[in-house]
């Protein structure tokens, strides 16, 4: 008996990889997702439908002990009955449509510097810096962080924010008044 691997057994592999990477981009944007463009995967459901269907996925979810629920109906029901889909009767190379329909945070830090100061700053305007101390520049940083934040930081970003085409979020009141 040779050594390699069955087709399943590779296959096995892929879906085992496939629910890892799944449960990461859930943890990474809080542990549950409603999808607005809700994937499409092939789901074979022995005890529902003696065939398999296409199931529009509406969301998933991960409790804090790892469990995930998978929510959907099948593709062209009417009724859009929501029932939870059980992994092992998503088809393989499936469970990949729905991580990539996750928009997974792909940045390491949540904030990002906006400006620096250092003594050359000073010195560059004239002054002579050589002898202020760390708490001092550290100080004038605060005072000038706040002086931008109160005349020009939120309007300015504002600005770049729509030229950068970044959308705004809609809000809640229009959605219920339609």
């Amino acid at each position: 008996m040779n050594n390699d691997k069955s087709i399943y057994a590779c296959y096995e592999e892929i879906k085992q990889r496939e629910i890892r990477e799944l449960k990461a981009a859930i943890k990474m944007v809080g542990g549950e997702f409603a999808f607005k463009r809700k994937p499409i995967v092939m789901v074979n459901r022995d005890g529902c439908y003696p065939h398999p269907c296409d199931v529009c996925i509406t969301s998933v979810e991960m409790s804090d002990d790892d469990l995930l629920t998978i929510r959907g109906y099948e593709s062209g029901d009417d009724t859009e009955e929501i029932f939870d889909v059980d992994l092992v009767d998503i088809a393989y190379g499936h469970i990949s449509f729905i991580t990539e329909a996750i928009p997974v945070r792909t940045f390491s830090q949540e904030t990002f510097s906006i400006s620096r100061l250092s003594r050359e700053d000073l010195e560059a305007r004239g002054f002579d810096a050589s002898d202020v101390d760390d708490k001092t520049m550290q100080r004038l940083a605060e005072k000038l962080g706040d002086d931008y934040c109160e005349q020009l930081f939120w309007s300015s970003l504002e600005i770049l924010a729509e030229c950068f085409g970044i959308p705004r979020k809609e809000e809640e009141d229009d959605e219920e008044e339609e």
